[in-house]
């Protein structure tokens, strides 16, 4: 196994750009081959459009939920050989790239759990995942440098497990970004910061927080301290994902820590949309997805790659590059219905 990377640099006067894929869903399953298979080429052909940098991964790379949506007909228990196919393929493209755990990755039921799953990452030569700081259950807290031409801080990685459930299993409800993590966060920013001069710094992770879902509604009511920029909310009902049994501090403790510019995560499949609250730009990665929900086969505006362009100052922009785009939506609907 190489040295894992923990920096990235900017080429003079050139802004870097992040090319952000979540929920993959890839069953590993002989009955989810067309499936995985979509998945695989649609990661492709978005990568070569794309022309990334860095790729970060928001988790659910692996879906071992052999009952859903079809009982038999969904998802392997081997989770790892699930995620074998998943990086195989992100390895061929030579290009680094990061990845945190979704809430499905490690099921109860799968055979391998995250210690495993985070071996396999850890041993790729283009991933720069790390155990990082562990705390309890939680694997994959680190951070990656984005350093400008001459070796200064443009903006910190920050890359964290939003954890799984509350009990064992979906049902029990979302768990949260913990304390614990949260107190690591600051800690990096703040040995960071030098003669005063705190970094921005930019979070990516699975499970929304329960802020944009305040955000949403404020924004639907045209509260002026929510600023739109792009997509959709999809889900039935205007649903987000967030944990609804626990409450988390994170977004309140980056508001008043000050450096956490973006937030970046996934979980709803169906969902693309970017909105400002509180100085926080938070937004949901296009996803993958051709497994998990029902009837999803069909749906195809969600599905794409979401492209964050960060400049040498630090600021950021982001855009979505729907599938739809790179295919054409009559070849793409022929392909989702044959």
């Amino acid at each position: 196994m190489s040295e894992k990377r923990t920096t990235l640099q900017m080429e003079k006067d050139k802004p870097f750009r992040i090319l952000q894929l979540t929920d993959i869903h890839i069953g590993g399953y002989i009955f989810t081959n067309k499936e995985d298979k979509q998945a695989l080429n649609d990661i492709k052909l978005i990568v070569e459009n794309a022309k990334p940098d860095f790729i970060a991964v928001t988790g659910d790379a692996a879906y071992p939920m052999p009952f859903w949506p079809k009982p038999f007909f969904s998802g392997s228990l081997n989770n790892l050989k699930a995620s074998k196919k998943f990086g195989s393929l992100m390895e061929s493209f030579n290009i680094p790239w990061a990845f945190v755990f979704g809430n499905h990755d490690c099921e109860t039921w799968s055979f391998y759990n995250k210690d495993k799953l985070s071996d396999y990452y850890e041993s790729l030569d283009n991933c720069l995942f790390q155990r990082g700081e562990c705390f309890d259950k939680d694997r994959g807290n680190y951070c990656i440098k984005l350093l400008n031409a001459d070796g200064s801080i443009n903006n910190l990685l920050m890359f964290l497990d939003s954890n799984s459930y509350l009990g064992k299993m979906f049902f029990s409800g979302f768990d949260v970004i913990h304390d614990e993590q949260i107190e690591w966060y600051k800690k990096v920013v703040l040995e960071n910061t030098k003669d005063g001069a705190m970094p921005p710094s930019l979070a990516f992770f699975h499970i929304p927080p329960k802020e944009f879902r305040d955000a949403w509604e404020k924004c639907y009511r045209g509260d002026p301290s929510v600023t739109y920029h792009l997509g959709y909310i999809q889900e039935k009902d205007n649903y987000v994902g967030y944990p609804k049994t626990k409450e988390s501090n994170f977004f309140s403790e980056m508001v008043k820590l000050g450096s956490c510019k973006g937030m970046f995560f996934g979980h709803d499949h169906l969902s693309t949309m970017s909105l400002s609250y509180k100085g926080i730009r938070m937004t949901y990665g296009m996803g993958i997805d051709h497994l998990a929900y029902k009837g999803i086969k069909k749906r195809h505006g969600q599905r794409g790659g979401t492209i964050i362009t960060i400049q040498p100052d630090g600021t950021f922009d982001v855009s979505l590059l729907p599938l739809e785009d790179l295919q054409g939506i009559s070849y793409y609907k022929t392909k989702m219905d044959n």
